[in-house]
């Protein structure tokens, strides 16, 4: 019984057990399998939306925009956005559970969540970095940027707009000398020529420089200096000198010697139309044909250029030699007296622009500073001034005794006191009360030569004038060199 009982139990429990393994093995209705599907159809989603932000993380080498579908008008959909969206969906399967675990446990890697589309002006990139820390910085600074700009479109052209504006303004206002300070007419000038302007500028209002005309013939080079030291016991600062009859060797070792006393130098030049001889060819002789001789290419023109030249070899030795000049050409301009003047005003301004052009541009003479020497006419002073772009001192001349303030206002009129405004010849030197009494600021007097000062000024005039401390005589100039 009991082994009948065993085998009945045995051959009950193999059909139990074949019983159970068949049910096991049979296929799940339809409806199951849908069921299925549906609960594994969001994870899938999620997969390859995961996958399609993995896609647009750059590479170390690459920048930190990332790639977004745009519809927004700033950034239109493109073709290489369409095809960014299928290429997600086609390499989604082959992401892993683990590969999307692992990113998302490496948050430096990963891109920080993208702003709207709207918000991200189209070409807008950021530079590449070298640590993934710093590509977060940057990434987030770009994000940041992109946003500013593109909701704030208006304001920022306003902006662009304000600077523009600043800018055009400050190079408006550097056109004008530093801290207010009077500019030569040659923006390359020589350091001395500089120098020496600015003190002039700076006593024009303040003081009144002495000067002397020399003469060469009266037994003693230093005549006239002589006379005023033994009579006052001072010598002027400036010292007049002349290139007439074609003394450049002279003048400019004269030159050369007061320059190195301290002292200051200007230079005229008598000379006829060709630029050779002395007064009296400066009174009879005449341009035949103007228009000719200042038309470049003409023989006529040739000619006058040559001697020209003359004087522009013996400044560029003062220029070699660190000497800046006052330099005082065709003076007396509108006089009629001088063949410079003969041809009238219209030609005189030309000459005058050949000649400051030639010096200055083809000679290179950065250490003149140029004077504009008027008569004591003072009859349309306008419209014989060359311009403030050829002038750096304008001035005019009498041998009428006072301060001829009337020649000072004429001047004025032209040139207001933007510049220094001269005495640059006179007879008898004004005195210091008549030069007050009569508001007459001329910046410096020149006493001709010989007997204009010898006999045209009283010694005790004379005296009182040069020691007056409102007249700046040789030693009382600062150091220029």
């Amino acid at each position: 019984m009991n082994k009948t009982l065993k085998k009945l139990f045995a051959f009950i429990l193999s059909a139990v057990i074949s019983i159970l393994s068949t049910a096991c093995s049979s296929p799940p209705d339809t409806a199951d399998i849908s069921d299925s599907l549906s609960a594994s159809a969001e994870p899938t989603a999620d997969l390859t939306s995961e996958t399609a932000a993995l896609t647009t993380i750059p590479k170390d080498n690459e920048t930190e925009t990332a790639v977004t579908t745009s519809t927004s008008e700033n950034s239109p959909k493109t073709d290489e956005s369409s095809d960014i969206d299928s290429t997600a969906s086609e390499t989604s399967p082959e992401t892993t559970t683990e590969d999307v675990a692992l990113t998302a446990e490496m948050p430096e890697t990963t891109p920080p969540t993208a702003p709207p589309a709207t918000e991200i002006p189209p070409e807008t990139t950021a530079a590449p970095v070298s640590s993934t820390t710093a590509k977060t910085e940057t990434t987030a600074s770009t994000t940041t940027e992109a946003v500013t700009t593109t909701t704030q479109t208006s304001a920022v052209t306003s902006a662009e707009t304000t600077v523009s504006e600043t800018t055009v303004d400050t190079t408006v206002n550097t056109t004008e000398p530093e801290d207010n300070k009077p500019a030569l007419s040659n923006p390359n000038a020589s350091p001395e020529a500089q120098k020496l302007y600015l003190y002039i500028s700076d006593t024009y209002g303040k003081g009144i420089i002495s000067g002397q005309q020399e003469s060469t013939w009266m037994g003693s080079e230093q005549y006239e200096f002589d006379y005023i030291f033994e009579k006052t016991g001072k010598y002027p600062a400036i010292r007049g000198l002349d290139y007439m009859n074609d003394d450049f060797k002279g003048v400019n070792r004269r030159a050369e010697e007061w320059h190195d006393r301290g002292g200051i130098v200007t230079i005229c030049w008598h000379c006829g139309c060709d630029f050779g001889g002395s007064w009296s060819e400066c009174m009879n002789t005449e341009l035949k044909d103007w228009n000719a001789a200042l038309t470049e290419g003409t023989e006529e023109y040739k000619t006058l250029i040559a001697g020209m030249d003359k004087a522009a070899k013996a400044l560029k030795e003062l220029k070699d030699q660190n000497i800046p000049v006052l330099w005082r050409p065709f003076h007396e301009l509108d006089g009629g007296w001088f063949w410079w003047s003969k041809g009238g005003a219209d030609n005189f301004k030309k000459l005058w622009i050949i000649m400051y052009d030639r010096y200055t541009n083809y000679w290179g003479l950065d250490n003149l500073i140029w004077v504009c020497g008027f008569s004591g006419n003072g009859v349309n002073y306008d419209k014989w001034y060359p311009g403030d772009a050829y002038v750096d001192i304008t001035g005019a001349d009498s041998y009428n005794d006072g301060a001829n303030a009337r020649l000072y206002k004429l001047v004025t009129n032209i040139v207001g006191e933007k510049m220094p405004i001269c005495f640059h010849e006179c007879g008898r030197i004004p005195t210091v009360e008549q030069l007050r009494k009569d508001n007459a600021n001329w910046v410096w007097f020149m006493t001709w030569h010989t007997d204009h000062i010898t006999s045209g000024n009283g010694v005790n005039d004379l005296k009182a004038i040069y020691d007056d401390p409102y007249v700046i005589t040789l030693d009382e100039l600062p150091d220029l060199q």
